[in-house]
């Protein structure tokens, strides 16, 4: 539903060069993160975001990565590079070992990440950061992965399930034109579904 790529098309077609993009492009875990930032035990925020409906059926789909970077990569490319999947970079926020779990062990495992997460957000508020789940993408990288962001930068600023999207350009410098808007919801992805549909009719 968030006019992401019709405005990264926008910043194209003006004549303008963009430097950099970076983003959270998953409404699941920019709700994981607000949860993480108020002192709520990282398992806690995924049964309750699962409840909600916010996650997948199995929440490793969300809390792999791959749903933010595969996002990520169609950016990437509508920026101009040739990257393909197999070269970006993502950050799973669960171990190797937790994969081959079925879904409720899964679940219950998640306690044992609390301490390791709470510890995360702490180092980042020391710093006067916040943690979020960013996608960063230049002209020949694409990194998706937990990233300590200024408290005072939009998407420091982020909070709940909103989608975000910083885009820095030449024209534009330091102040990057933001695109921000839910991001997670069954209403939300039925309004992105008909946006899509009624551009293809045209």
């Amino acid at each position: 539903g968030t006019p992401v790529v019709h405005t990264l098309k926008h910043i194209v077609a003006s004549g303008d060069s963009v430097v950099k993009i970076q983003g959270a492009l998953s409404g699941t875990l920019g709700y994981l993160m607000s949860g993480l930032q108020e002192g709520k035990p990282y398992s806690s925020v995924v049964k309750e975001a699962h409840k909600l409906g916010f996650t997948e059926p199995d929440p490793r789909d969300d809390l792999g990565g791959m749903d933010v970077a595969r996002k990520a990569l169609i950016l990437s490319r509508l920026w101009g590079s040739q990257l393909e999947m197999k070269d970006v970079q993502v950050e799973a926020l669960f171990p190797d070992d937790f994969a081959s779990l079925e879904v409720p062990e899964f679940m219950e495992a998640l306690a044992q990440l609390d301490t390791d997460y709470a510890k995360k957000v702490a180092e980042a508020e020391e710093a006067g950061k916040a943690l979020r789940y960013v996608a960063s993408i230049d002209e020949k990288s694409c990194v998706v992965g937990l990233k300590a962001v200024d408290k005072e930068s939009p998407l420091g600023r982020l909070s709940g399930s909103d989608n975000l999207v910083e885009f820095y350009t030449e024209i534009y410098g330091e102040k990057p034109v933001v695109v921000q808007g839910a991001g997670a919801g069954d209403k939300v992805t039925a309004v992105g579904i008909v946006a899509d549909m009624v551009r293809v009719a045209q």
